[in-house]
């Protein structure tokens, strides 16, 4: 068989694949799309396989679709013998090291206190709460070679506990321990390894970690506290449920506790050896080009929390540029009808300069970290450097049950890229957002026809969407110090940064809490229109050039908020439908406001601008509540005192003023909804989610346009691949 089409063989395993690709390089010419056909069989790989651009064009792909997965595990042939009624022991080759073990297929439980219960993720099953951090003062009894680089962001030291609820056994090497633990603010977790247990304080001391977190803006990103739950891992004295394991790399002993129905000795056991399984690298000069990849399961991939993180952005965010197919400096590649199954840490990682990526028709599930992350530099994008992300497009995948590890994590994340596309994407059960936008740079990103459900399940103040805005005309003394000031900051020209248009339409968001789509600090130039939320709604939160209409929202946990609006934002909001129930909300805190509970609202507004129009535009709006009239409430910028004898650098001469509700004449007064109407808005069939409205319904009359309810989410030809899966 010649250079353009090789069949190889599982029995070749990662040579056979290696070798295949080294032939299609040194071939004459591999430009014309050369096919590597993998047959059945699973692949286990023991260096990553690396394309770089003597392989553009080459084409990748199982000789049938869904019955081939490369995988970096390593499969053990365990002799297992008892180490007491319940726990199993087996030698497994000196040197080797793992994170993960995986049994049939199915990733087992590192021994941990307390054991893992995910029964429920939102009241933290299978977690304990310290009583708080260790105090700066306190002495550490191990060294720190970084105590002498203290900078403003200062990262904890330790956590106290309580021995009452805390594990009373002694664990004989707690330096090979890590802590899992959330963030205070509960916007993502944390991992440290272990530098030493002092249980006559009762002090847990960490070691290396709590990178995780961004928020270059907060002087404490990586704060925990007493209300930070956390579990503890890899110690061999709480190896004490089923399902738990131990790796002792001291005496290569692997021990297990198996889950009562599983057959221990003909049991197939895996462990990772790789983080990343397929890198496609090339440069912004001579990229990497139509590489294909088709049909293929990608598993078993090492973590990668305790690697090194960067914080590509002033959003909440830190990330590992790594995965499990890493791609760079590529243009026109495309990874369709694959698995992504049991991965340590990201599955796709896009990073920095690729042009026309297309990842399509594929499941992503039983992921450690993110699904497909599109993040570029913006530090090296100067003169003709591109070191972004561009013009690529996420579509027609379903994402669900990722954040085993990571807690900050998304379905499609994205950064310092410009023109995204994300569409008819199924996503779902996942710890935070499914789709994440980190800032504002540069725009352009099309999301469109997706269906969000059952997100941010571990993490509070987010929604099934989230954006970021923190570019230069964003204010941090604005957005998250208490509002000293007696006006608002100016919007700026945000558009430096956000050059296009994010357009949002024809998505579906179910939710029973957060915010919806949340545009948060700063997120500027939205087109959001033809959207359906029900169980959440919509927040903006600074920023400018939001346009959003002929959306619907229904039984919203939170009214549809504008919360400290700039200065001459130029946000309008029309033609919109909201019904709201006062039953059926969930109120959430916004940072420097008390919420409380909500009354069935229609709007909520934190610190509106105190100079120009709090909105450039809001009106011909259908809206009803089942308290039976229309309020809106708001909080406003008032001194204590007149501005002229207050000193806005005094804390205390300026805060919030009561809460202020309006009725709908007083709203209208004010300049707002003077053509809208409180009115059932006579949905078709909201009961089968058909929230299109009935021809006499007063919505029509405002200029509302139904939209089709029946394209949301992967479309009628989603391949059949790993539908049972």
């Amino acid at each position: 068989m010649d250079s353009t089409h090789i069949r190889v063989s599982a029995t070749e395993g990662s040579g056979g694949l290696s070798a295949a690709l080294s032939r299609v390089a040194d071939g004459p010419d591999s430009s014309g799309g050369a096919v590597v056909e993998l047959g059945p069989g699973t692949y286990y790989l023991d260096r990553t396989v690396t394309i770089d651009h003597r392989l553009s064009g080459v084409r990748i792909r199982a000789e049938r679709a869904g019955s081939v997965t490369i995988s970096s595990g390593v499969q053990l042939h365990p002799s297992w013998e008892r180490h007491d009624d319940l726990i199993w022991k087996t030698n497994v080759p000196a040197g080797i090291d793992f994170d993960q073990l995986f049994v049939n297929g199915t990733r087992q439980i590192r021994a941990r206190f307390p054991s893992y219960d995910p029964s429920d993720p939102k009241a933290y099953t299978g977690y304990t709460l310290p009583t708080g951090k260790i105090a700066d003062e306190v002495i550490s009894p191990v060294t720190d070679e970084n105590a002498d680089m203290t900078f403003s962001s200062d990262a904890p030291r330790g956590i106290t506990f309580d021995p009452d609820t805390f594990s009373t056994k002694e664990w004989r090497r707690p330096e090979e321990a890590i802590v899992h633990i959330y963030q205070s603010y509960y916007w993502g977790n944390l991992q440290w390894q272990v530098a030493a247990v002092d249980r006559d304080q009762h002090r847990i001391w960490f070691g290396d970690g709590g990178h995780q977190m961004g928020a270059k803006w907060s002087e404490d990103p990586c704060e925990v506290n007493e209300t930070s739950y956390f579990f503890v891992e890899n110690v061999f004295e709480e190896l004490d449920a089923p399902g738990e394991w131990y790796l002792d790399r001291h005496e290569n002993v692997l021990y297990f506790y198996p889950p009562e129905d599983l057959d221990l000795e003909s049991a197939l056991v895996e462990v990772p050896s790789l983080k990343t399984l397929l890198e496609i690298v090339g440069t912004q000069r001579q990229p990497v080009r139509d590489v294909r990849i088709d049909g293929i399961r990608f598993a078993h991939t090492s973590s990668s929390f305790l690697e090194e993180y960067d914080i590509p952005s002033l959003s909440d965010w830190a990330i590992h540029r790594g995965g499990t197919v890493f791609l760079q400096g590529t243009r026109d590649c495309c990874i369709s009808n694959c698995f992504f199954d049991a991965i340590g840490g990201n599955a796709v990682f896009a990073n920095n300069h690729n042009r026309g990526l297309d990842i399509r028709d594929s499941l992503f599930s039983n992921l450690g970290d993110s699904a497909v992350c599109l993040v570029g530099s913006l530090g090296t994008t100067v003169g003709s450097q591109r070191n972004f992300p561009y013009e690529c497009r996420v579509h027609n995948n379903v994402v669900h049950d990722i954040g085993y590890f990571g807690k900050q994590v998304a379905g499609v994340y994205i950064s310092r890229a410009k023109r995204i596309t994300v569409s008819h994407n199924e996503m779902y059960d996942m710890p935070r957002a499914a789709v994440c936008i980190g800032d504002g740079t540069w725009g352009g990103h099309l999301i469109e026809h997706n269906y969000l459900h059952d997100t941010c399940r571990e993490t509070g103040d987010h929604g099934p969407f989230n954006a970021w805005g923190r570019d230069r005309y964003w204010c941090l003394v604005q957005s998250h110090t208490e509002y000293l000031q007696e006006r608002n900051h100016d919007a700026g020209n945000v558009l430096i940064d956000a050059m296009e248009p994010v357009v949002m339409r024809y998505n579906f968001f179910r939710e029973e809490s957060g915010w919806g789509l949340d545009l948060d600090d700063g997120a500027s130039n939205y087109e959001i229109y033809n959207n359906l939320c029900v169980g959440v709604s919509i927040k903006l939160r600074e920023g400018a050039h939001r346009t959003i209409y002929n959306n619907v929202w229904v039984n919203g946990a939170n009214s549809p908020c504008f919360h400290v609006g700039n200065e001459h934002n130029h946000d309008r909001y029309f033609r919109n439908i909201t019904v709201m129930s006062k039953g059926r909300m969930k109120t959430e805190d916004d940072l420097n406001f008390e919420m409380g509970a909500g009354g069935g609202e229609i709007y909520t507004l934190i610190a509106p601008p105190s100079r120009s129009p709090w909105l450039e535009e809001c009106d011909w709006n259908c809206f009803y509540s089942d308290i039976g009239e229309f309020k809106a409430r708001a909080s406003s910028r008032i001194p204590t005192q007149s501005p002229d004898h207050a000193d806005p650098a005094v804390p205390g001469e300026w805060h919030h003023a009561e809460r202020v509700t309006y009725s709908l004449p007083e709203w209208q007064e004010m300049g707002f909804d003077r053509n809208s109407v409180f009115a059932d808005p006579m949905f078709v069939d909201p009961e089968r989610d058909d929230y299109r409205v009935r021809p006499e319904s007063p919505a029509l009359q405002l200029g509302f346009k139904n939209f089709a309810m029946d394209e949301f989410g992967i479309t009628k030809d989603y391949p059949t691949t790993w539908r049972s899966a």
